[in-house]
């Protein structure tokens, strides 16, 4: 696996190989970046089920200053760590938490928000209005589901603007309109 674009291109991201994290391939992180704007000026990113980190990385690569990495599953976190520092990434902040725990401790308000749960982990709305007070205004919510999983339109203030099919895998982006 590989970081898709950005001053990252083409550096190598170890993957964790657990069968309870799924990495999200090349072709589906390239189509979701090209869906929320290929490029950032700057902000701060959160990736709060990472796995890896391939995500938060990819948007580092692409102009985010800070990412936050979350998983409960701290082998899934040591590779995200092991990522981070393989790239030479220093604006990256690590918790191995459950994402309700790493949100009640959360003072930071986010530019961009990658939830991708366990499909199994079917808890759609509490986990959208989880982080909806957490994200900056315009700022953007991705999440990644299950193709089947039910969701809403808006939550809030947010409002879904994309929403794709791949695979067995839905991708839904939302910006907050505060």
């Amino acid at each position: 696996m590989r970081v898709i674009a950005g001053n990252l291109r083409h550096r190598e991201i170890k993957q964790t190989n657990l069968t309870t994290t799924r990495e999200t391939q090349d072709k589906v992180r390239q189509a979701i970046f090209t869906m929320i704007g290929p490029y950032f000026d700057g902000g701060s990113a959160l990736d709060l089920f990472c796995g890896s980190g391939a995500m938060a990385i990819e948007a580092y690569s692409r102009g985010i200053e800070e990412i936050y990495l979350n998983d409960i599953n701290a082998q899934a976190l040591k590779v995200s760590q092991e990522n981070c520092m393989n790239l030479g990434i220093k604006n990256a902040f690590f918790s191995n938490l459950d994402y309700l725990s790493f949100l009640q401790n959360n003072t930071k308000i986010f530019d961009l928000i990658i939830l991708d749960p366990p499909y199994l982990m079917d808890q759609i709305d509490s986990i959208i209005i989880s982080c909806h007070p957490f994200l900056s205004k315009k700022g953007i919510l991705v999440f990644e589901m299950g193709k089947d999983s039910i969701f809403k339109e808006e939550y809030g203030s947010l409002k879904l603007i994309k929403n794709k099919l791949y695979g067995i895998k839905r991708v839904l982006v939302y910006q907050n309109g505060r």
